[in-house]
């Protein structure tokens, strides 16, 4: 019950396409039936009896059935895949917009690899199900129950030795989907770790060439892709037996309506007619219970899936409920007079570290000042900003914040993409004068002197920059935030020592009234500080 919940609540805006798809399968399901009932008609009775126009009239009508079934299988196929993307689009972006929402840092962490095969196979394989199999086992249930009908009409006792084959299969596909199920998880982890290793590995190229590891870091991918194959083949193979014993059994089955059939002759009990709807409606009555057996596989797969997509929504959540601590966003007055960020006896530990990285500490930011934060590697200063930030809370404790934050993490962090959207993500309706206002604060007037200066087309994490350039351009982006509190993690890390001089005193000089945390090493920096913060163990 729990996957057909989450599949009803995601198929919100879809409904209406499924019902309209189950409508014309529907139709189909009747133009097939009326198809035998003509063609019985056709050979007792047209043909022996019949003019010649009664046989071209009962020839339009057997060709406008064939015809309607072929219109109304395309009506169910353009249904179903303006529905599929539709849901696969939909999804997508929910999940997407959920992962903004995600407790970071938790020991529950995923990886991005894993994410981008949740978000690309498992939502594939979800919205193949809601908008396709589900329909088409509604569908193909139908034809069942009409075929097993109209062949009760023509001869009972051969109707219900075909549909003993129901409960038989019902069972079969019930032993069959656990041990599916199971395969099913193992390939798409397999999937994931493959994604996780291509990804970092293109990620990582040059430092990988400099280490020489590229041959090692091959070997390693092709042993991923050898345990994937080796699962692939074993689920292909229990797939293929489960098959070849459903089809052995429904060839019984058509086999026995074949002799039934012709027994029935001999003794004339039947005519040719009526042997010839038997042999269609066998088809029609075997052909969906293989048709759901084949189904079910799509189905478990989806489970497996809907699992994965649920923990992505879902992750973290336990994770913050364990922490004691609160972190408080404010007006300025609310907080303090003087303090715009004040950390009150707070202490924080990574569920996944064996220390505290912060303990029983206190301290009040002021309005307007300019702080270095310092001290060795480990210590806690990025931890203190993901505090400030709200990524992560104190386990004990409290952290107020009074105003906007703005936020410059250290290193390269541009997105593929032109260099004036890369600035647009602090602020999509920024104008060109704000944008070359925060670029000249922050030392990137060479933007200026590119050919297409703004609309300068960048690669994957500002390829076609170098590592200076690209970190002054994630400045002037932060700079756009409208936040007067600005958090700053090693900025001038890739700077020249002259151009990281000019870059402070125009900083300085632009954001008077701004409060600044630097997360630092450098004394060009401390010098113009109001206050020093040395964190200790």
């Amino acid at each position: 019950m729990k996957y057909i919940a989450w599949l009803w609540r995601n198929s919100r805006g879809i409904r209406w396409q499924a019902v309209v798809r189950i409508v014309a399968g529907i139709g189909q399901v009747l133009l097939g039936l009326t198809m035998v009932w003509l063609s019985k008609r056709f050979i007792d009775e047209t043909i022996r009896k019949g003019t010649s126009d009664d046989v071209l009239q009962m020839v339009m009508w057997l060709v406008l059935t064939v015809v309607g079934g072929v219109a109304l299988r395309q009506v169910g196929y353009w249904l179903a895949t303006t529905a599929n993307i539709s849901q696969t689009n939909a999804l997508r972006l929910r999940i997407f917009s959920s992962l903004f929402r995600r407790q970071l840092f938790s020991e529950q962490e995923l990886h991005s690899g894993d994410v981008t095969s949740r978000l690309a196979k498992d939502i594939e394989t979800v919205s193949q199900v809601t908008t396709d199999t589900v329909p088409q086992m509604v569908i193909t249930m139908i034809q069942l129950c009409g075929a097993f009908l109209l062949m009760r009409w023509f001869d009972a006792r051969l109707a219900w030795a075909l549909l003993l084959l129901t409960p038989l299969a019902i069972v079969f596909g019930k032993l069959i989907a656990r041990r599916l199920r199971k395969m099913t998880l193992d390939i798409r982890q397999d999937e994931s770790r493959i994604q996780m290793q291509v990804q970092e590995g293109m990620e990582h190229n040059a430092v990988l060439r400099s280490l020489g590891s590229e041959q090692w870091v091959t070997d390693r991918l092709d042993t991923m892709q050898q345990r994937l194959h080796g699962n692939v083949l074993r689920r292909t193979r229990f797939t293929v037996v489960v098959r070849v014993i459903m089809g052995c059994v429904f060839g019984l089955g058509y086999l026995l309506a074949f002799v039934w059939g012709g027994i029935g002759l001999r003794n004339g009990t039947i005519t040719f007619g009526v042997m010839t709807s038997f042999l269609q409606l066998v088809g029609m009555i075997q052909n969906p219970i293989l048709q759901l057996l084949n189904m079910v596989p799509g189905v478990i797969h989806a489970t497996a899936s809907i699992d994965r997509l649920e923990e992505l929504e879902g992750n973290g959540a336990a994770t913050m409920l364990q922490h004691t601590g609160q972190v408080t966003t404010q007006s300025q007055q609310t907080v303090n007079q003087e303090a715009v960020v004040r950390f009150e006896d707070v202490s924080f530990r990574y569920a996944t570290g064996d220390r505290e990285i912060l303990s029983h500490f206190s301290h009040d930011f002021k309005a307007g000042t300019k702080t270095a934060i310092m001290g060795e590697t480990g210590i806690g200063k990025t931890t203190l900003f993901r505090l400030i930030l709200g990524f992560i809370a104190p386990t004990e404790g409290r952290v107020e914040v009074g105003g906007e934050l703005c936020f410059v993490p250290q290193g390269n962090t541009l997105m593929s993409g032109t260099i004036r959207y890369n600035l647009q993500l602090a602020k999509p309706e920024a104008t060109d004068d704000e944008l070359k206002s925060v670029l000249h604060t922050a030392c990137a007037d060479f933007v200026f002197d590119l050919a297409e200066g703004l609309d300068t087309e960048l690669g994957e994490r500002g390829s076609g920059l170098s590592e200076g350039q690209a970190q002054r351009i994630a400045i002037a982006r932060g700079l756009l935030r409208p936040g007067g509190i600005l958090l700053l993690d090693e900025i001038s890390s890739s700077l020249d020592e002259p151009t990281e001089r000019e870059l402070y005193r125009r900083l300085f000089a632009a954001c008077p009234e701004k409060t600044m945390l630097f997360i630092t090493h450098r004394p060009t920096v401390t010098q113009q500080c109001d206050e020093s913060l040395e964190l200790r163990v």
